[in-house]
């Protein structure tokens, strides 16, 4: 039987934040009809097994091996019966009925209207990524320091990460993947997400896709979700080098698939000139290694 939304979440040890996020779903989520599908990549930690006991009504997916984050939501949505499709990060917590106000607002008589997201807060409260403008070699070029000079049209039309600080529901370039609502027809339209990408910007090409097709994804400020995990950084304070690794390489495949192989070398280019510029005076351990990962993304 189909239902309004079908939640997809992909787990990869994520046991500490799990409970928690599947916690709020039900005790938020009221005025619609959903199913949660939970799609295991190989995890370590039990997590899994615990989860589907202390929450039976899930719909449990265990791969053998990591597939990685585009794949395993691939996999989801194809068990998925909902008319909408929320793909939502295991580390995000809802406060109030978000799910419900997404699908309203996509449940609009509007065939372009193909995807929207909510706006996404660090539990300190303060904004973290999402949405964005899609990448560019001249975004690149920018993030040298260039976009001292033009910093208002940076933020407006080049920015791959900017603040939500608008008040009312707009059209954005791409939505984060911690939380994005998308009809089920659409998303299957397009071919779902590109598995080419393990992790990162597998979000971003399936909105450039749409972007292309045609179709209008929105961002709903009103619309508050908590991303635990949404940092550069450790919990103790220290850069994710592993992180920083992934979304380079997928950012390059990103450039390649979109743009052409030759974009790649400009797109490395300018991020190696940047990192120079960000270590200026400080030519240590730190530098070597960034410039390396960019390097072999």
């Amino acid at each position: 039987m189909a239902v309004d939304v079908s939640i997809i979440l992909v787990n990869y040890n994520s046991g500490k934040y799990l409970p928690d996020c599947l916690g709020s779903i039900y005790t938020h989520t009221k005025g619609i009809s959903f199913e949660i599908i939970l799609v295991d990549n190989a995890s370590t930690d039990n997590s899994f097994a615990t989860i589907c006991e202390a929450f039976p009504a899930i719909r449990g997916l265990k791969n053998p091996s990591n597939l990685g984050f585009a794949a395993a939501n691939n996999l989801g949505a194809k068990y998925a019966k909902g008319k909408c499709l929320l793909f939502l990060n295991p580390d995000t917590l809802l406060t109030s009925d978000s799910i419900t106000a997404l699908f309203r607002f996509l449940s609009q008589p509007d065939p372009k209207m193909a995807a929207c997201g909510g706006c996404l807060q660090n539990p300190d409260g303060s904004y973290a990524v999402s949405y964005g403008n899609f990448p560019t070699l001249f975004q690149q070029f920018s993030d040298i320091g260039f976009r001292v000079f033009y910093r208002k049209r940076y933020e407006k039309e080049l920015s791959i990460s900017p603040a939500c600080t608008f008040n009312m529901p707009q059209p954005v370039q791409y939505l984060s993947g911690a939380d994005i609502m998308i009809k089920k027809a659409i998303f299957l339209q397009m071919g779902g997400f590109d598995e080419k990408y393990f992790m990162y910007y597998e979000d971003t090409d399936l909105f450039y896709r749409l972007h292309k097709a045609g179709y209008q994804s929105w961002l709903l400020p009103q619309v508050k979700i908590i991303h635990i995990g949404s940092s550069t950084t450790n919990s103790d304070g220290r850069f994710n080098y592993l992180k920083y690794e992934m979304m380079e390489k997928s950012k390059y495949i990103y450039f390649a698939t979109n743009h052409g192989s030759g974009s790649v070398f400009l797109a490395k280019t300018f991020q190696m000139i940047a990192l120079f510029t960000h270590y200026f005076g400080k030519f240590n351990y730190s530098l070597l290694r960034t410039i390396k990962i960019t390097f072999r993304g």
